[in-house]
């Protein structure tokens, strides 16, 4: 029997396909998107950390010790990078990535050939010399490469993930088209994750 979080969680889910499907149809604006997207994902924050056993662990420790050790190895999402697959193009860049396109070309060329070749291609997630941390995660119509300062937690790959996902889904129909890619017109879910980390800085 599902419990009463994981029904909460399937409530705020469902809100977020019919606002996906809302931003599709052109029955909200961008700016309504952003804004009704982040209050979900707040929620759906709230809901993760309740069911997570670490949070619970670190709110008990009366030193703090723990929860500043946990909070300088935190991963933080600074920046991230979307590539049209079929294109072969960069989308769009968000926040703060500086990691040069020869660093990406070999995993984004061997995705490119895994979907050619009809493979699944499970996420990849590559540290970078200066404690930075690449995830690679591919998509149906774009792969979206995220930087992260410290390695990412389970919580913050699945976030990317969904995330990811309800980007194409709102952006279908301009992912699709052979037309260029106006990137003004395009919802972003990954915003919520950036602005988490400039309100943490």
């Amino acid at each position: 029997m599902p419990s009463r979080s994981d029904e909460y969680r399937s409530k705020i889910l469902d809100k977020v396909d019919r606002l996906l499907s809302e931003f599709a149809e052109g029955k909200v604006s961008r700016e309504q998107f952003h804004a009704i997207y982040e209050h979900y994902s707040t929620q759906l924050e709230m809901v993760d950390q309740l069911d997570n056993p670490e949070v619970s662990a670190a709110s008990a420790d009366v030193t703090g010790t723990t929860i500043a050790i946990r909070a300088a190895h935190m991963g933080k999402a600074l920046g991230l990078m979307i590539y049209h697959n079929k294109r072969g193009t960069f989308v769009d860049t968000l926040g703060e990535f500086d990691i040069s396109p020869s660093t990406l070309s070999p995993t984004l060329n061997n995705f490119t050939s895994m979907m050619e070749s009809g493979q699944l291609i499970d996420r990849r997630i590559i540290k970078q010399p200066d404690n930075r941390w690449l995830m690679f995660a591919a998509g149906r119509f774009t792969t979206v490469v995220s930087l992260f300062h410290h390695e990412p937690s389970a919580i913050q790959i699945r976030e990317v993930e969904r995330m990811h996902h309800d980007f194409e889904l709102a952006n279908e129909s301009a992912l699709r088209s052979s037309n260029a890619i106006d990137n003004n017109t395009l919802a972003y879910p990954f915003i919520v994750m950036l602005q988490k980390k400039l309100k943490k800085a």
